[in-house]
């Protein structure tokens, strides 16, 4: 077995609270850090959903590391342990982490057409503390803020240079942007490293039909450690093109509107972003962050959340329908699976509710 596969068994038995493994590194393997991360599903996940992400789950964290993977006992919340194998550096390593943990959450969302909530946690130096590595954590963005070497205010400064650039289809000034920010930089290994989010977040805000996995085809993390401005700079120049064959204008805004209506009109329908993506024209990606632009939600919680509010306001109908009745008119045809989503999304389950709503 490949060490890193023997390595992520390993880690996988260790989360088992019934197998406590005593853990050992693989010839040849040597862990610079450990971490913890969690993903929260906004909505409960089948057990085809959680096939699809652990089948993700290699592929989204490898640059880091090996990583091993538990459900919780409602099958709602997936945590991670993390040995970071890849990069001594600190400063590489959380650059990284950011870059692996938005390609779960793309993952996620064209994957299992699923939002969630990843969290994470501090560095630790062994396996064996990984309990108390559970706390605290933080929501991927608040966590990047506090370890980013860019500054609150600085990264919104330079985020927006970025953007006005993109904007104007100035794309082959992208790079001179960047030396300048450079330029006065005494920490530039790790400035170079900082600056990758700042320009995939800048590209995101005008291109954001774009995936992460087509923005860092040529990225050279590997390389950014012995040069980090030359190969920063070198991916930079390389999304040139691909920038260039974006469209001007979206013309997705009025489709996606129509999409908003239609759900609010008959949310009993068989919905799936997949297939609404595809009626239009676009990417996934693209619909997804188009969506969350015109709603201010992701999609998932925008169809669960109109659901819920059609499910409560047919269950204070006492007695017109039955419970399966309501389920297929809220758009599920499985009465188990629905009352699963009810009870998270109200904390009560239908026959409480109903008595909750009940004339006393």
């Amino acid at each position: 077995m490949p060490a890193a596969l023997e390595l992520t068994r390993q880690i996988t038995d260790l989360l088992k609270e019934d197998n406590p493994t005593n853990l050992t590194m693989p010839e040849g393997m040597e862990a610079y850090a450990w971490r913890m991360l969690c993903w929260d599903a906004d909505v409960p996940l089948t057990d085809e959903q959680r096939m699809q992400l652990e089948s993700c789950l290699p592929d989204c964290m490898q640059p880091a590391g090996a990583c091993g993977w538990g459900f919780s006992e409602d099958g709602d919340r997936l945590t991670m342990m993390l040995c970071c194998t890849h990069f001594p550096a600190a400063a590489h390593r959380e650059t990284v982490l950011w870059l692996c943990g938005h390609a779960l959450l793309e993952q996620c969302s064209l994957l299992l057409e699923q939002e969630g909530t990843l969290t994470i946690g501090e560095e630790f130096a062994s396996p064996s503390l990984w309990r108390a590595a559970m706390t605290p954590m933080r929501e991927i963005s608040d966590w990047w803020n506090k370890v980013s070497p860019i500054t609150a205010a600085d990264a919104r400064t330079h985020r927006a240079g970025l953007q006005t650039l993109i904007k104007r289809r100035q794309y082959a000034s992208l790079g001179g942007y960047v030396t300048r920010v450079l330029r006065n930089e005494t920490e530039i290994n790790r400035m170079c490293f900082a600056m990758v989010s700042l320009v995939i977040e800048a590209v995101w805000s005008q291109h954001a039909e774009i995936s992460l996995r087509k923005l860092t085809e040529e990225l050279n993390l590997n390389e950014m450690t012995r040069k980090p401005k030359e190969a920063l700079l070198s991916w930079i120049a390389s999304l040139q093109p691909r920038l260039r064959a974006c469209p001007t204008v979206s013309s997705a805004a009025e489709p996606i509107d129509r999409v908003i209506a239609g759900i609010r009109a008959d949310c009993s329908l068989p919905y799936s972003q997949a297939n609404l993506s595809h009626s239009l024209g676009l990417t996934p990606a693209y619909f997804c962050r188009l969506f969350h632009e015109k709603t201010g939600m992701h999609f998932s919680a925008f169809l669960t959340a109109t659901r819920m509010d059609k499910a409560q306001e047919l269950l204070r109908q006492e007695g017109e329908k039955s419970l399966q009745e309501i389920a297929q008119s809220c758009g599920y045809p499985n009465k188990s699976y629905f009352c699963q989503v009810f009870k998270k999304y109200t904390g009560m389950t239908p026959g409480e509710f109903e008595q909750q709503c009940a004339p006393h």
